[in-house]
């Protein structure tokens, strides 16, 4: 019994108290920025925080089952999810619910979905054991690079079609660190690479709205009365909160000028209300969740278990980042949500989820029955 009860609890505790740590900051970022908002709603103050607050309960909830049941479910069932996820994703660009021009969303009484945060799982999943299973041909041009990049284009045409540009980022530069990570042949991708960039350039100048956001994105004060306001709002926003900040609940970007600070810009909030000290204490902590995880990934005992971990790792490393990069006008606005701290449901509930698949790897027990035949290319260190 108490053998049992020490399996349980023998996983990555310092992962755990990080995620811990920016769901406190989640809520007070959310109470913060959202109190005026609600106010004008004729709602209560703290109405968007308890909203977080039940999400967080659903989301303990799913990091729980999710840090109990052995990963291996994964390897047996990711295809089956990820074909699921991929129906999902078809849906909700043919009858889902349209916001700002994007259909990402299905409604169901209140409460929406966004299928592609699904997708990242069950994809990463899905790569995963394609890869693991490949041994040694994974240096084979078709097998090994070009099959799952086909793969892997299916499922950017289908995010670029909902339009959803930072999902299909994400998704495509994860994918292609999984590639590195399972030792892929470096010249494959670095053409391909390179030939990816010449499209996205040829894309992106292929039409005029979409080089007047260009240009709001470089000047954008310029362009105050349309795309470059909010980037603008959320630069005021940091240079506002200086070194230590406004104080707490003392900003005043978020009273009407920095539009969804408790969403989309919410590190731009956070900057104002706790300076440059708070982010600083933002970006340790989800740099201890990226080592966390790849200390994960190279203590695991199998190739999909390190894959799938490297996967889920940087898929929460790239959220974190492109949210930062849109706030710190590194990138034009994305709309990507910062993991743990914004306001939401599914992204919220998928990342404490990926949270807890990653403390399941952790275990010592977890993944022992999954079987992979022996690689010189690919093999990790079976312990």
């Amino acid at each position: 019994m108490n053998g049992r009860i020490a399996s349980f609890f023998s996983f990555d505790k310092k992962l755990l108290l990080a995620m811990l740590a920016l769901l406190a900051l989640g809520i007070f970022v959310i109470y913060s920025g959202s109190n005026f908002h609600a106010s004008e709603l004729g709602r209560p103050s703290y109405f968007y925080a308890l909203n977080q607050l039940k999400m967080i309960a659903l989301g303990f909830v799913l990091l729980l089952v999710t840090s109990s049941i052995d990963h291996k479910i994964y390897y047996r069932f990711g295809h089956f999810l990820f074909l699921v996820c991929l129906a999902l994703l078809v849906a909700v660009i043919v009858c889902g619910v349209a916001t700002k021009g994007a259909s990402r969303w299905f409604s169901f009484g209140g409460v929406s979905l966004q299928p592609s945060e699904l997708l990242k799982v069950a994809m990463f999943a899905y790569m995963a054991r394609r890869l693991s299973e490949l041994g040694d041909e994974i240096r084979d041009f078709k097998r090994g690079f070009f099959q799952p990049l086909v793969t892997l284009g299916i499922v950017i045409v289908l995010l670029l079609l909902q339009p959803n540009f930072s999902m299909a980022l994400m998704i495509g530069i994860t994918t292609y660190l999984l590639f590195i990570t399972a030792g892929v042949r470096v010249k494959y991708l670095s053409i391909s690479m390179i030939l990816l960039a010449i499209l996205a350039l040829l894309v992106g100048i292929g039409a005029p709205y979409r080089l007047r956001r260009l240009d709001a994105w470089l000047h954008p004060e310029e362009h105050l009365n349309d795309s470059g306001y909010q980037l603008y709002q959320a630069l005021v926003s940091l240079g506002h909160g200086g070194l230590t900040g406004t104080g707490v609940g003392q900003g005043t970007q978020k009273l009407g000028f920095l539009p969804e600070s408790y969403k989309d810009l919410a590190f731009s909030l956070l900057g104002e209300e706790l300076g440059l000290l708070g982010t600083s204490i933002v970006l340790i902590l989800f740099g201890i969740i990226v080592y966390r995880g790849l200390v994960i990934a190279r203590n695991a005992k199998t190739r999909f278990s390190k894959y799938f971990a490297v996967g889920i790792t940087s898929a929460l490393a790239l959220n974190a980042i492109l949210h930062m990069f849109v706030c710190t006008g590194l990138m034009p606005t994305t709309g990507q949500p910062l993991p743990f701290i914004s306001y939401g449901g599914t992204n919220l509930v998928v990342s404490m989820a990926s949270v807890g698949i990653l403390l399941n790897i952790s275990k010592p027990n977890s993944g022992r029955d999954i079987v992979e035949q022996r690689s010189h290319v690919q093999d990790v260190e079976i312990v």
